[in-house]
């Protein structure tokens, strides 16, 4: 099934199972009805002193897609959130939407709420001890004094003992606000004997019961020889203690469940409520009934642990790659393809996706004219798609798309995705988001390895910002001057004035003018520019009457009066590479073969045309630099057997995307290539195969313009013959017509 829209699930974080099952059930409801899942997460927990902070504020930003993006509905994890501040801001942004909404746990009179039954499921935890280990006297540890959640949990606790006729008072009902101080020390104080020591304790999470275990354990009272203990959450944590813990589990499977059903219903679907059975007591070792040996199994145990497997592959994963890494790989980066380039190199170190895209805002450069304003907060309404991978494929063409699509994949047909998005922010600055999709909800992990991998894709595009800043400045300056701010030498407008100069004085006058560059290699650390090395050389071995000129970056320009000027290149690029070695001293090497030379003639008669015949060589040299790093040469014969093939077969259905992955080379590589060898694009030439064929059957049969089309590889008449009367200035009757009368 197609996906037809898209639901946002808004989250603070993913931490643990808990998280991780709620989206799964989600995603997996929504799959059915066609529509991809959409995460959007700030990864951390913020609490309200924390929200204005520069990272922080750019973290969030990612709930600005909640705006900016066009979702068909919500589900809103409101009751997790620990900024209310942030959760009045969320709760904002949805209102504007006017979509459908549904909120979990936290109540409120605007959307609808899904609240869990926690008197009920505390209930199974305190009637399993009671009834199957015959428990008399219990204890019960809730969450926070008057809180709702925890009064009604301990309310089951209640319901349990009274139902068993089992007497009990305040003194048997702690507080312990869901963490693990207040059982550490309920632990001490039984262990000391000034606390009476129960025959067991329910507790209303994981992390107390684990914490009340570990406090006993350490004090020499035996769980659950001594005292038998459960938990409630079927958190991770329950199974990685030295005495596993019984638990109560399927809360994140009945809120996920529950709220993707009643969204669907305020989106007019007819929903029937799952009559599945969420909720089970996950047999541990700390209530009696079974020892490590002998674990009962059920369907929420297996759900535990197959998430720990996941969660501990994929951690040990990221040894294949380090943050460290990619930051290194990021701060030599000098251009923003180089930056999406590297992510590519890089994306392998986060485990588990199967689609990653990379969206800039518009304005992500800044305004270079007053580089203090730059974008604090939300979204551009047009993005750029700097980089997407998918498929073995990487895409960085820096195209344009609405914000309100997301992705330009989900204006295609695809299937129902999970994706998350996080945001792309340095130092205040908001850059735009990243995505990442799933195929499975366990292999999310949304922790600090991913912020930092995040966070040196933004260092990256500062880096590239700042040069490019610089850059910026250098050109305002050099407009105004004849030489270039760096190098100290002549610019391009000082060059032009220095030559026109000498040909006014001596009209006699014949020169070569050579513009070099050099192939570096990315994998290499250069402590210099090699274009600046080359410079200097070219300083002291120079003539005098020779001029030299910076007209862009990483190409130099000599002229000099010498008329056999390409007989010298490879000499002369041995005579650099040596003066190198004795002004370094070996720390920079140049290798000669890598040094690029284009010369070209010029006279008195090109005086009013220097800056033409600049611009020029530049291109070809540009060109001549293209060719030796694509190994163009060793791609010609492939390449010329593909072009026959386009020509005497454009019925094929033939498309780049299809060629360039039977060749394993990237879309921009091949079209390089492509257009350096034959001076025009692979698409033209399909098209003007097609063309060809289509004024050949035109002419000598009497196909009909349908069958005609197809002949040429179009399915869609229209379309064909909007591209011939393109082509040809007529329609194909008109053409058939002209060209039978003649």
């Amino acid at each position: 099934m197609n996906s037809r829209g898209r639901i946002g699930v808004i989250v603070p974080q993913l931490i643990n199972n808990l998280d991780v099952k709620f989206v799964e059930v989600i995603h997996k409801t929504f799959i059915h009805y066609g529509y991809d899942t959409i995460l959007l997460s700030g990864i951390i927990n913020f609490m309200n002193e924390m929200i204005d902070e520069d990272y922080n504020k750019g973290l969030i930003n990612i709930y600005d897609l909640i705006i900016s993006s066009d979702f068909d509905g919500f589900i809103f994890l409101a009751e997790l959130f620990c900024s209310d501040r942030l959760r009045s801001r969320i709760f904002d942004m949805i209102r504007k939407t006017e979509k459908p909404c549904v909120v979990i746990g936290y109540q409120q009179d605007e959307f609808p709420v899904i609240t869990m039954p926690e008197s009920e499921l505390l209930y199974l935890a305190a009637e399993h001890l009671i009834r199957k280990h015959n428990c008399r006297r219990l204890y019960c540890i809730g969450g926070h004094k008057g809180d709702e959640k925890s009064e009604l949990r301990i309310s089951g606790f209640r319901k349990a003992m009274d139902k068993a006729g089992l007497p009990y008072d305040e003194s048997c009902i702690f507080y312990g606000k869901y963490w693990s101080t207040i059982p550490h020390e309920i632990g001490i104080q039984l262990a000391e004997g000034k606390i009476p020591l129960p025959d067991g304790i329910v507790c209303a999470s994981d992390i107390m019961a684990v914490e009340l275990c570990r406090t006993l354990r350490s004090h020499g009272i035996c769980v659950p020889d001594d005292i038998k203990i459960t938990g409630f959450d079927g958190d991770l944590i329950s199974l990685t203690e030295y005495v596993s813990i019984t638990t109560v589990a399927g809360q994140a499977r009945y809120c996920g469940r529950r709220s993707a059903e009643q969204l669907l219903r305020l989106m007019g679907y007819e929903v029937t409520e799952s009559d599945e059975h969420d909720f089970s007591l996950v047999i541990g070792e700390s209530c009696g009934c079974t020892d490590i040996r002998n674990i009962e199994q059920n369907n929420a145990l297996s759900e535990i642990r197959d998430y720990a497997g996941s969660f501990y592959r994929l951690k040990q994963s990221y040894r294949l790659g380090s943050c460290a890494n990619i930051l290194s790989k990021m701060s030599e980066c000098s251009t923003p393809e180089d930056v999406m380039r590297t992510t590519g190199e890089c994306i392998f170190m986060i485990p588990g996706i199967t689609r990653a895209e990379i969206c800039l805002c518009e304005d992500w450069k800044r305004n270079f004219q007053n580089p203090a304003l730059y974008r604090r907060g939300g979204l551009s309404s047009n993005m750029l798609l700097g980089f997407e991978s998918a498929d073995n494929c990487i895409n960085t063409s820096f195209s344009k798309f609405p914000s309100s699509e997301l992705l330009p994949f989900f204006t295609q047909p695809h299937s129902p995705q999970l994706t998350v998005a996080t945001s792309l922010h340095y130092k205040g600055q908001i850059f735009g988001y990243i995505c990442f999709s799933y195929k499975n909800a366990a292999d999310i992990i949304l922790d600090d390895y991913l912020m930092n991998w995040c966070d040196s894709v933004s260092v990256g595009l500062n880096i590239v910002q700042n040069i490019m800043y610089k850059t910026f400045v250098n050109k305002r300056i050099e407009a105004i001057s004849e030489y270039a701010p760096i190098l100290g030498i002549y610019n391009k407008r000082g060059l032009i004035g220095r030559l026109t100069q000498i040909i006014m004085n001596d009209s006699e006058t014949s020169m070569t003018l050579t513009i070099i560059s050099y192939l570096q290699n990315d994998k290499k650390k250069y402590p210099v520019p090699p274009i600046h090395a080359i410079v200097n050389a070219l300083r002291i071995s120079s003539p005098e009457e020779m001029l030299l000129a910076s007209i862009e970056d990483d190409l130099i320009v000599i002229v000099s009066s010498k008329s056999d000027q390409n007989g010298l290149h490879r000499d002369w690029a041995r005579e650099i590479a040596d003066k190198m070695d004795t002004i370094y001293k070996g720390t920079v090497v140049i290798e000669p073969e890598n040094i690029v030379f284009l010369s070209e003639k010029i006279s008195s008669a090109d005086i009013f045309s220097f800056s033409e015949i600049l611009d020029t060589a530049v291109q070809n040299i540009k060109g001549k630099i293209l060719s030796m790093q694509a190994g163009i040469f060793s791609y010609r014969d492939t390449f010329t057997s593909l072009r026959e093939s386009i020509f005497s077969s454009p019925h094929n259905p033939w498309n780049v995307k299809s060629i360039t992955r039977s060749l394993g080379i990237s879309k921009s590589h091949f079209q390089r290539i492509y257009k350096e060898l034959f001076g025009t694009s692979c698409k033209e030439d399909i098209i003007s195969a097609r063309m060809d064929s289509a004024e050949y059957h035109l002419i000598h049969t009497k196909l009909s313009v349908t069958e005609i089309a197809e002949r040429c590889g179009y399915h869609n008449t229209s379309h064909f013959i909007r591209q011939f009367k393109k082509k040809n200035g007529v329609s194909p009757n008109e053409y058939r017509k002209t060209k039978g009368e003649k």
